[in-house]
């Protein structure tokens, strides 16, 4: 009897256990590499963070060196010599922030590209075409024997890092696939470098000008539009001798030798003009804004009449783009005839903004015009000379080679004329571009001075070596005195004042040297108790030079005078209030003449009635839900627009001007007539048809139409952005910080925008220096895995801050970590071990 042959079920069975099985199996191997890949980026990760506690010995150290870390991470460096002080100095930094170190010098050097391919090649076209690193390393040849020594002895510390930790790098190396090249003492002058293209970039104004010169045709409205003064200044330098009148402004003579101008001086560029929004995410960390002015930052000092202790109290809050890791970091450095504690430039030796046990001391920026543009006139018949007093001159030219990820090398010809180098991507005009920052002896590092100083004398005779950026120096001392100086080169013009390219055919628009030292803006004692600065006019309006045409706006001068003013017996606690001050004065003001508009011309829709009842009950608070302050900040925008449309037409983002609202005020406030739009009948009426077009932006903006969806800090959200954040989401989430809601505008104290703001807060209490308190904006790590990472946000977000531990017992007290690092052993492969 035949079989019958199984059915389909019962055959398969056993397929079905058997695909079971398999895919069982399967999903147990992916459990397990899932797991593995886990365990293998947690292990790579916490590898590669520093070694805190215990000994550690190095090749290059001659004695012994202590570093104790406190709660924050915050290195406290003691070290026998100045020698292996500036050693140890350089590795710390490196345990903390070496990827951000290699980034800093590869942008200087226009090496970007190597790593993120083609999209950072715009970058790399400008430096290398400016030649930033071949400055840095003339740079490191002009200075005098003594700074050379400590760039040296900290590229030696930098170096003993990467020598011995080639196998458990920033996780950021490991990303990227690369390792870092040996630091260089040119790389350090290449950091400061780029400090100086971030605060003095200028030249792009000059184009500006010029565009809006030829739509005006009329001095008196340019004169208007681009304000050099405002009723709310606060110009802190005392008038120089002999100074009875501006009269003789730019041509002031003295006797002071002026350092020589050369024949040929290679320059910096500005950025892209691509909005932050517009970048690949990848680099919104990498990019400047465009917007970003290099106008930001406070300072200010009291003396001790105003103090509860009797002694000066000195504060600084300078504002810089966010990013990640923090631009500053948190170091306290003692050796025999040095003990100053504040923050360095992560690959540059010394405390840049600080105090020592007798002087405290914080910058803001001047932003004078240390740049000009030069059209050039080239030879038809040999494009490789150019016009000069009447003679056709050779041109300078070099190819740089931009190695460029995963596509061919792009090769780059410079030229440079006398002036400077030919810029690329300027139409059908050809500009060369002078700059002070790249000039011979620009790049002097007189911070080991600035750090040693023990009173006024000291200090000024120190900031003689300082060449730029042209800083806002705040000084007191512990004997109770104050003083300001503005330090750097600005230069004195034979014609013009720059604020528009000029002819370079002509020796007639050269620069004839720099402002004498003992001429640049100063103060000292002032009889008020009080020098303050916020990027403002700093000078009298007797003042017998040229430092610029395009001050920072006065109001938050004005509102740290305004709350100085008021009080005494201030205290640490006091002045951390004042750096975290919302009120903005230019909203205040653009609030009253709202609200009398409105009596005039009251409105007819249902939101700007809600508009303007917002303002009625607003308490001058520009609070993250404040939604009066997102009517006033819009009525400002559409009220530029409207006032300046006319004349400049429809698109106004060739016009930039930090003092623009201070001309809407002038025009408002005494009625100028010739800036009314046409059609209104009164200044009133333009107020409230810009309030109109600002209320109907409102709902798109804020992403409702819900009034209770009207808040100011949901329009300019808070992210600190990692360079490989915008990689893709995942990485974003972990390395970003972000978004937040921001309280501020960008004229209050506290300062908010969307990509500028506080980078670090610190006062200085010159009655107990370890009352002092001092904070970044993340945390003193620049690696994901390490409880520095970000644990200073909450505090730098909220106010408040930490203690500057600076006496012995104070860091004695307060110390978590305990590393000493000591000279190895002679033999290389011992010394390799002992750095693991």
């Amino acid at each position: 009897m035949a079989m019958n042959p199984p059915k389909a079920s019962q055959a398969s069975r056993p397929a079905r256990r058997l695909w079971r099985g398999s895919t069982y199996t399967a999903l147990i191997m992916i459990a397990v590499l899932a797991v593995a890949a886990g365990g293998w980026v947690y292990w790579s990760v916490h590898a590669c963070l520093p070694r805190l506690d215990g000994m550690i010995q190095l090749q290059g150290l001659q004695g012994k060196v202590e570093v104790l870390r406190d709660a924050h991470g915050v290195p406290h460096i003691r070290a026998a010599s100045l020698d292996d002080l500036m050693f140890a100095q350089g590795y710390v930094t490196a345990q903390d922030r070496l990827w951000q170190m290699d980034l800093s010098r590869r942008i200087a050097q226009g090496r970007l590209s190597e790593l993120f391919g083609s999209r950072t090649l715009h970058s790399d076209i400008e430096n290398r075409t400016l030649g930033m690193q071949q400055a840095a390393e003339r740079g490191v040849k002009d200075l005098d024997p003594e700074e050379q020594k400590l760039l040296a002895d900290y590229a030696r510390g930098v170096n003993a890092f990467i020598r011995t930790h080639q196998s458990r790098l920033p996780i950021e190396f490991l990303l990227l696939r690369y390792h870092p090249d040996p630091w260089k003492e040119s790389d350090s002058l290449e950091v400061a470098l780029n400090m100086a293209r971030l605060l003095n970039t200028s030249w792009p104004d000059e184009l500006m000008r010029e565009r809006v010169r030829s739509k005006l045709g009329n001095p008196q409205l340019e004169a208007d539009i681009f304000p050099a003064s405002s009723p709310l200044d606060h110009p802190v330098a005392q008038p120089l001798p002999g100074t009875v009148s501006p009269a003789g402004r730019r041509y002031a003579a003295s006797t002071e030798l002026q350092p020589r101008l050369p024949d040929s001086v290679e320059v910096v560029m500005a950025t892209p003009e691509d909005t932050l929004a517009d970048l690949d995410p990848m680099l919104q960390a990498l990019e400047l804004p465009s917007s970003y002015t290099g106008v930001g930052s406070n300072n200010w000092v009291i003396d001790g009449s105003r103090t509860r202790s009797g002694k000066p109290l000195l504060a600084n809050d300078p504002h810089l783009p966010y990013g990640v890791p923090s631009v500053w970091y948190m170091v306290h450095l003692e050796a025999p005839g040095l003990d100053v504690s504040g923050v360095s430039l992560p690959g540059l030796p010394m405390v840049i903004i600080g105090h020592n046990r007798h002087i405290a001391w914080g910058v803001t920026n001047t932003d004078p015009d240390v740049q000009d543009l030069y059209e050039e006139t080239f030879n038809p018949k040999n494009p490789r000379e150019y016009r000069y007093d009447g003679k056709w001159v050779k041109a300078s030219e070099r190819t740089e080679r931009i190695k460029v990820r995963g596509k061919p090398d792009d090769v780059l010809r410079v030229k440079s004329t006398r002036h400077g180098p030919i810029l690329p991507d300027t139409g059908n005009r050809t500009f060369a571009l002078a700059w002070t920052a790249l000039m011979p002896g620009a790049l002097q590092f007189p911070f080991l001075k600035i750090d040693e100083a023990q009173n006024w004398q000291e200090f000024t005779d120190a900031l003689r070596g300082f060449a730029g950026p042209m800083q806002n120096f705040v000084y007191a001392d512990t004997d109770g005195n104050i003083g300001f100086y503005a330090a750097g080169w600005v230069p004195i013009r034979k014609r013009g004042d720059g604020s528009v390219p000029v002819p370079g055919s002509s020796s007639d628009y050269g620069w004839t040297g720099m402002i004498p030292f003992q001429d640049l803006p100063h103060a000292y004692n002032p009889k008020s108790g009080i020098l303050a600065t916020a990027n403002g006019r700093v000078v009298p309006d007797n003042y017998p030079f040229f430092i610029t045409s395009m001050w920072g706006s006065p109001y938050r001068t004005a509102r740290i005078y305004q709350l100085l003013e008021a009080g005494k017996s201030f205290t640490v606690a006091d002045m951390l209030k004042i750096q975290m001050d919302i009120h903005p004065l230019d909203d205040e003001w653009l609030r009253q003449r709202l609200l009398a508009a409105a009596k005039e011309y009251p409105p007819e829709s249902g939101d700007v009635q809600y508009a303007v009842s917002k303002l009625r009950v607003w308490d001058g608070e520009a609070a993250a839900n404040s939604a009066a302050t997102l009517v006033c900040e819009l009525t400002w925008e559409t009220l530029l627009y409207r006032v300046l449309g006319p004349r400049l037409g429809k698109d106004l983002s060739g016009y930039e001007c930090p003092m623009s609202r201070v001309f809407l005020q002038n025009a408002v406030d005494n009625n100028l007539n010739r800036w009314l739009p046409p059609g209104d009948q009164s200044f009133n009426q333009t107020l409230m048809k810009s309030l109109d077009e600002a209320v109907g932006q409102v709902p798109e903006l804020v992403g409702t139409d819900d009034h209770n969806g009207w808040k100011w800090g949901a329009t300019i959200p808070l992210t600190f952005r990692h360079p490989l954040g915008g990689a893709f989401a995942p990485l974003g989430w972990f390395l970003n910080v972000g978004p937040f809601l921001q309280s501020g505008t960008a004229s209050t104290i506290r300062r908010a925008t969307l990509g500028v703001g506080p980078s670090m807060r610190m006062v200085a209490d010159l009655g107990n220096l370890d009352n002092s308190v001092q904070n970044i904006t993340l945390g003193e790590s620049g690696q994901p895995f390490s409880p520095y990472y970000k644990d200073q946000f909450e505090a730098w977000y909220h106010g408040q801050s930490f203690p500057m531990l600076f006496s012995d017992a104070a860091v004695q007290a307060g110390a978590i970590h305990r590393l000493v690092l000591e000279p190895a052993d002679a033999n290389p492969r011992a010394a390799r071990k002992a750095g693991q």
